[in-house]
Formats: structure tokens, sequence, C-alpha cells
């Protein structure tokens, strides 16, 4: 069996027998991977911290016949401030479990590895919210679903509602014209709100905090971020879900003008 050295984030941890661990980890070489961290929910045991959830660590790892073996683990960076703010775990395990969905074991994503670890060394200073959301729409660009947020998708000319419809089936928003008396699955949008998600796409992460929104802003864009996630992954995220209902940023159940499809409403579920 061979034995090899990686770098890695843990972006999942689950039990794994009577005192192991089955972590999730994601590299900058190679990808995301399964490993098994044996023994680490011994009170005593050497290898407990580099298998806390979101550590940054060197990995040592065994390949085995289903699943490969840490053999050792030396932390680099534990995040530790996440566990002392709920918002910003909450965010933080929203980048994980977003990460998780959208990429393949086994596959490099070198950019993705560096977004995800500066995200979160971003949550430590930045409003979380505004951190999550940059984030997503940087994984979703990369991994080729960014959204058309100027131009309607499907007649491509600019939007200039006030109110804008935005659809994930169509890849972004939907002109008035194009919309008509159609029903559609998708969320509605300020005209504020569309502007700041192009902002958060371009800006630098480094200057975050100089953006600014309001309540309903931030209810609108995260709402619509998970929403459009959830339908290109077909998977529910419930960390999403669990900060949606925590921070009361839920959308109104009945939808606007009849257009939204509540298939969406999510009623998010605990980790596994």
């Amino acid at each position: 069996m061979g034995v090899y050295q990686t770098d890695a984030l843990v972006i999942r941890s689950r039990e794994y027998g009577e005192s192991d661990r089955l972590l999730t980890l994601f590299s900058r070489e190679q990808g995301k991977l399964h490993a098994v961290a044996k023994g680490v929910r011994k009170p005593k045991s050497k290898q407990r911290a580099g298998a806390q959830l979101f550590t940054y660590a060197d990995f040592l790892l065994y390949h085995g016949k289903t699943l490969d073996t840490i053999s050792q683990a030396s932390p680099k960076e534990s995040f530790a401030f996440l566990w002392g703010d709920l918002e910003k775990s909450l965010a933080a395990s929203a980048i994980a479990e977003l990460l998780d969905i959208g990429t393949l074991q086994g596959q490099p994503y070198p950019e993705l590895f560096s977004l995800t670890l500066a995200g979160l060394f971003l949550l430590e200073q930045f409003d979380p919210a505004i951190v999550q959301a940059a984030y997503t729409l940087r994984l979703l660009t990369y991994l080729g679903y960014r959204p058309k947020l100027s131009e309607c998708a499907e007649c491509g000319r600019p939007v200039k509602e006030n109110r804008i419809f935005f659809s994930p089936e169509d890849g972004g928003v939907i002109c008035g014209q194009c919309l008509g008396d159609n029903a559609r699955l998708g969320r509605w949008l300020s005209a504020g709100s569309l502007a700041f998600m192009r902002q958060l796409i371009s800006v630098d992460l480094a200057k975050l905090d100089r953006l600014r929104w309001n309540e309903g802003m931030k209810k609108e864009i995260l709402t619509s971020l998970q929403f459009l996630s959830e339908q290109i992954f077909n998977q529910r995220l419930k960390s999403w879900s669990m900060g949606s209902r925590l921070a009361n940023v839920g959308q109104n159940q009945s939808g606007k003008d009849g257009h939204v499809d509540e298939r969406s409403n999510l009623d998010g579920t605990g980790e596994d």
C-alpha cells in the first residue's frame, strides 16, 4: 500500500466505527478525498487536533483497499475563532458543504482550494454572510455555472426593471418581456441586489469589507444563491437551511406574483 503526503482542509467529519472518524479532505494536489482517522475520538489521540472540521493540515496517508487511512496529521491552521461565533461557523459550514457537493473525488481544483482557504481566513474579519455569498458566486463561476446578472438570459438585452426575475433553469435573470405570464422556477431580486452580486464576483476578496448591503439585499441574495446552487447540483444544502432558519432570512412562503415555484422551500436537516 502506497504512502503519500498532502496538505488539505477537513471539509467534513463523521463518526466511523467505535473510535474513528471518516474525514472528507480537500487537497490542493489531490482534490477531494476520503480517509479514516483511526482512534481520534479517544481523548488521548495524538491526531485529534488534525481531524477537527475546518482544520488545515499536512496529512500523511496510505492507500487502503476501500478507504485511505491517515497515519499522521500536522495542523497548520485550526480556525479556532469559528467555534466561538455561530454566524461564522455556519458560514464556514455552508462553504464546506457547497465545495463538497460541487466537486468530484480525486480531481484537482487548485483554484478552489486557494479560494476556500482564503474564504475561511476572511471569515475572521469580514461579514460572514458577504464572504459566503462571494465564495458561492466565485465557485459557481469557476465550475462554469456563472449566472447572467446584467443581460436577460433569453434575449440578451440589458435588464432595467426595478424587480427582476432570477431563474436557475435559464441561467440568470429574465427581463419582463421574456418572462411574460409564464410560471417559472426562480426568485425575484431587486436591481440593487443584482448590482451587489456583480460586485461580489468582481471585487478583490481582500476588499470585501468595503461593500455594504442591507437586510433586504442579504435576504434576497443568500436565498437566491442557495436556490441556484441546489438546482444546479440537485441537492439540498443542509448548512444553508440551518443558517437561514437561525438568521430568519427565508423568503416569503407565498412567493411573488405567482412565479415562484415553492418546490424550493427548504426544511433543512442536521449534519450526518
